[in-house]
């Protein structure tokens, strides 16, 4: 139930995000979407060719130069875009460093040919929170060099039961949480987003998957009941060893 809560919110909010994003003629433009959840922050990252340089780039995705672009060749250079831009993503979650894991890497080609224009490479991650719900604190660089930079824009969207405390770039802080700007990385790569956020008893969690305590230890029989297990088999083994000794040695000499 939780984990259809959060799906149902993810859906919502792509598709409030997409009356955002939108391709150039002469650059690419980034757009960063952060949702706030009960147990953890939805990260979408959006990279946007524009038409120029998205038709410049797409004969070198074209790997078997048959002139059009398989789902597997998109795909290949939307994974290695992804691992550029976690690498260059620096996020920390209650003052604890997050390494950026993709959940979804989705290549957006448009048309296949090489003669096409711009596209898009979404990116979806989650940052996990130490604990479920309360108070919250993320602070996001992001020093990815993006070729021909145009607009980048991070948005922090609402979700329900949770209250953003406050979310600015820097001594830069609007209240409706979305900051716009044009060129490099700038105050992104700089200061950073600092985003603070209360999470209510009515904010959505999902699955475990999102368990922050740790990586989840496989389950099993727990150590110390099985080292109490072996204990009780050795004693009763002796017991029985013991008796046997004693059955034989009460048996009469053979004649």
């Amino acid at each position: 139930m939780r984990a259809l809560l959060v799906l149902a919110i993810t859906v919502v909010v792509a598709a409030q995000a997409s009356a955002h994003v939108a391709p150039s003629v002469d650059e690419n433009n980034r757009y960063l979407k952060l949702t706030p959840l009960g147990d953890r922050v939805r990260l979408a990252y959006t990279v946007f060719f524009g038409e120029v340089p998205g038709a410049q780039l797409r004969p070198s995705i074209d790997a078997d130069h048959d002139g059009l672009i398989s789902e597997s060749e998109a795909q290949t250079f939307g994974t290695k875009l992804a691992a550029e831009v976690a690498a260059a993503l620096d996020v920390s979650v209650d003052a604890g460093k997050h390494d950026i894991v993709w959940a979804e890497v989705s290549v957006g080609m448009g048309s296949p040919t090489v003669r096409g224009g711009s596209f898009s490479i979404d990116l979806i991650t989650y940052l996990c929170l130490p604990a479920a719900r309360g108070r919250h604190a993320v602070l996001m660089r992001d020093r990815f060099q993006l070729p021909r930079p145009g607009e980048t824009e991070v948005l922090v969207e609402d979700s329900p039961g949770v209250a953003v405390d406050h979310a600015r770039i820097g001594p830069i802080e609007d209240p409706g949480h979305d900051y716009r700007f044009v060129g490099a990385g700038g105050p992104l790569a700089d200061a950073g987003l600092d985003l603070v956020f209360t999470a209510s008893d009515r904010a959505p969690l999902g699955d475990a998957s999102c368990n922050t305590s740790g990586p989840q230890a496989q389950r099993g029989v727990p150590t110390s009941l099985v080292v109490g297990a072996a204990a009780v088999l050795g004693f009763v083994l002796a017991a029985i060893v013991a008796f046997v000794r004693r059955g034989r040695d009460r048996r009469p000499a053979r004649r």
